[in-house]
């Protein structure tokens, strides 16, 4: 299956890509992204209602409906026409504004890891190495796996927690002094 479908209110679309938290105490995804696929006035108007709380119902791949929620502020990435149809990109960015928590995906683990190092030494001042990125994954991003549908680039998507420079600082030196990176 290419698409996943998203139903709101009596309107009805389609996902091509998709990535959300599976919520552990209900059966709640929590929306990341969402490729919005469909007519113009379903993809508006579903749109709108995301956009002003509502939940929606995904059905997976294997048939089954579950309530979509997104949290935090959302952001429209890309709207297209193309024919008949739109394209609208749905990101909720600042998904936990309490923590720096962030969403990092690719088509495998390895290409995950490296967008989040390069993420994390985007966010820091802190001076880091490209070869300690197995390190940060293992010891100070704290990944969580994310339920992720689409094409290649959504194989692997994880959360991962952006450390505080002075957290990371002092992992950091300390790692170092103990010969876990060099």
């Amino acid at each position: 299956m290419d698409y996943l479908t998203i139903k709101c209110a009596g309107f009805t679309a389609y996902v091509n890509a998709f990535i959300a938290r599976k919520a552990p105490y209900d059966s709640k995804y929590q929306g990341c992204l969402a490729s919005l696929i469909g007519t113009p006035s379903h993809i508006k108007s579903i749109s709108a209602l995301i956009y002003s709380g509502e939940d929606c119902i995904i059905i997976d791949e294997n048939d089954e409906a579950t309530r979509l929620c997104f949290s935090g502020s959302i952001r429209t990435c890309r709207t297209r026409k193309i024919g008949e149809v739109v394209n609208k990109v749905l990101v909720a960015s600042g998904f936990n504004d309490a923590s720096q928590i962030a969403t990092v995906f690719g088509p495998d683990l390895p290409t995950v890891q490296e967008r989040a190092f390069r993420r994390v030494d985007k966010a820091t001042t802190v001076p880091l190495k490209p070869q300690w990125q197995e390190w940060l994954w293992e010891t100070m991003l704290y990944p969580e796996k994310l339920y992720s549908f689409g094409g290649e680039e959504y194989q692997d998507a994880y959360f991962i927690t952006i450390p505080s420079d002075n957290s990371l600082e002092k992992d950091v030196l300390d790692a170092i002094k103990v010969g876990q990176i060099q």
